[in-house]
């Protein structure tokens, strides 16, 4: 259990269900039972700017904290196949941050109303993370075997959008910003990794032709900027 704590997983769990006895108890305490509301996203966050980030942690329904507390630990374990816990927070907050973002759009472009509440975005962020980060690595699952997280995603993703068939468009909105907020997160860090393999190569290239060079005319045939570079690249071998 202990170690369970100091997890991202867990923590996120912790906070999901610490939010939901926190809302419930002031729920009660104020006699009113949309106590949850105050912790949700409007079409006005300028009014309440905490709410971007507590929205994501927050439900009113204890069946719908219970399900999203499983499909959080069911897919954060998936993810941690191929990421670390920092990625997952960052990947959870930026599904997250996303949702809400489009979940405002909506409801300024008169297509969305009422509050924002639930951890789905943040969740479909990490499901997109994957499936764009290693779409052909497959994962083991009891009743289905092996399958490529790719589909997972594409899953995830149809049966997340249901809500815009069924006329919620805010929800439907608010999750298609997660699934993008995810998959762009992927996407950077995908690029930030060919950058550094293409910096790290130059510098290797650079370095074997300085090396070269002292072999065959000494170290005194290099000029100043040749050995600050050769003192740079070596000292990071």
């Amino acid at each position: 259990m202990g170690r369970f704590i100091k997890t991202t997983t867990g923590l996120l769990i912790i906070a999901n269900v610490a939010m939901f006895v926190l809302i419930t108890a002031v729920g009660l305490a104020a006699g009113s039972l949309k106590a949850a509301a105050w912790f949700g996203v409007s079409a006005s966050p300028w009014a309440t700017p905490w709410t971007l980030l507590s929205y994501m942690f927050t439900d009113n329904l204890p069946i719908n904290v219970l399900f999203n507390c499983l499909w959080l630990w069911l897919f954060s374990n998936m993810f941690l196949e191929i990421g670390n816990d920092r990625q997952l927070l960052a990947a959870y907050l930026i599904g997250g941050i996303a949702g809400a973002l489009a979940f405002i759009a909506g409801s300024w472009l008169g297509i969305a109303d009422g509050n924002l509440l639930g951890a789905s975005a943040a969740i479909l962020s990490i499901v997109s993370f994957a499936a764009v980060r290693v779409p052909y690595m497959r994962i083991n699952l009891m009743i289905f075997g092996s399958v490529k997280f790719m589909w997972i995603g594409i899953i995830a993703a149809l049966l997340s959008l249901t809500p815009l068939i069924a006329g919620h468009t805010g929800s439907g909105l608010a999750h298609l910003g997660g699934l993008i907020g995810g998959a762009c997160y992927a996407l950077a860090l995908r690029y930030r990794r060919s950058r550094y393999t293409i910096v790290q190569s130059d510098k290797k290239k650079t370095l074997d032709e300085l090396l070269d060079k002292v072999r065959r005319s000494g170290y005194g045939s290099l000029n100043a900027s040749e050995r600050r570079q050769l003192y740079e690249y070596s000292k990071n071998l």
